[in-house]
């Protein structure tokens, strides 16, 4: 399992302690020159506020602690938000936040010891259990003299889902097949169904069998019966892989919506059910984490790889 990594801190001038070292190195100089000792005690004084702003920095953020708090799952190609936890038993210093994006987040204030938290903004990914990408911390502080920086690797992953859309079922279902809310032919409050195997021969609806060859069974509306789960089979649906996971993905969320029960099957994986003995909202974000992993390959972290170019 991949965990978060921190690397070492490092340090480099900026442009303004860059000109300062300059001008000291020159006051020293001309202090030797000419024997000038206030020459050397400003330059002196120079040097140390430098190697003090360094230190000051160094300790701030070695201080911060980074916790990276897991986005939600999404679809495929849509962008999503991260949120970045700072804590510090001190000052937190002003941080510049990238993690190779677009956006860069950037505080400019101090923050009192506890704790900040900064959003960025994910882009649109294909499906999969993803790498959420490096993040870098830089900071000036306290004299922008220089800048001390930091990597962090969150060790944590995003969940993307395929995109919904609406797919082909081979075996989509007529209007009498839909084990809902459908009539009786004769007026009295039952629902219809499509004939399954061991139901009463005394519940078969034979005039709409002798008009239309197609059994149907008559079940009272005051039965505590629930609806027998929906199959969504993956070997169902037509096209390539993504399609159907796609009309998958757009299944399973309309069964929800209605609160119906369902059963996923996908090829090489048991079954997956919701029904009202199981934690429907669990299986549901299971249900969709088995959709995003179909048929993809993992590295040695556990993150499933993605070829560049994959469609969403």
């Amino acid at each position: 399992m991949p965990q978060q990594t921190l690397s070492p801190l490092q340090i480099r001038p900026r442009r303004f302690g860059l000109g300062l070292a300059i001008i000291t190195v020159a006051m020293l100089l001309a202090a030797i020159n000419y024997g000038n000792n206030l020459i050397f005690l400003i330059a002196f004084m120079m040097i140390a506020l430098m190697i003090n702003s360094a230190w000051q920095g160094w300790r701030a953020l070695s201080a911060v602690r980074v916790r990276v708090i897991p986005p939600g799952m999404r679809a495929a190609g849509e962008a999503g938000t991260v949120s970045i936890e700072f804590t510090s038993h001190a000052t937190v210093p002003p941080l510049r936040v990238d993690a190779g994006l677009e956006e860069t987040v950037e505080h400019t204030a101090l923050s009192p010891p506890g704790s900040t938290i900064a959003s960025m903004t994910l882009p649109g990914e294909p499906r999969g259990y993803l790498p959420l990408p490096e993040i870098t911390l830089e900071t000036p502080y306290p004299l922008g003299l220089w800048t001390v920086r930091r990597r962090f690797s969150p060790g944590i992953g995003q969940w993307v889902h395929p995109a919904p859309i609406e797919g082909i079922d081979q075996g989509q279902r007529t209007e009498s097949d839909d084990p809902g809310d459908q009539a009786s032919l004769e007026g009295d409050p039952t629902r219809l169904r499509s004939y399954h195997p061991g139901d009463p021969i005394r519940h078969v609806v034979f005039r709409h069998y002798a008009k239309t060859g197609q059994l149907l069974t008559r079940h009272p509306e005051a039965d505590s019966e629930r609806p027998d789960p929906e199959l969504v089979d993956y070997e169902a649906f037509v096209g390539p892989r993504e399609t159907r996971l796609s009309a998958m993905t757009e299944r399973l969320m309309d069964l929800k919506r209605a609160q119906r029960p369902w059963v996923l099957r996908l090829p090489g994986e048991d079954d997956l059910d919701a029904s009202a003995t199981t934690n429907p909202a669990q299986r549901y974000q299971t249900a969709l984490q088995r959709l995003a992993r179909f048929g993809r390959q993992r590295d040695d972290q556990g993150f499933d790889h993605v070829a560049p170019g994959d469609p969403y």
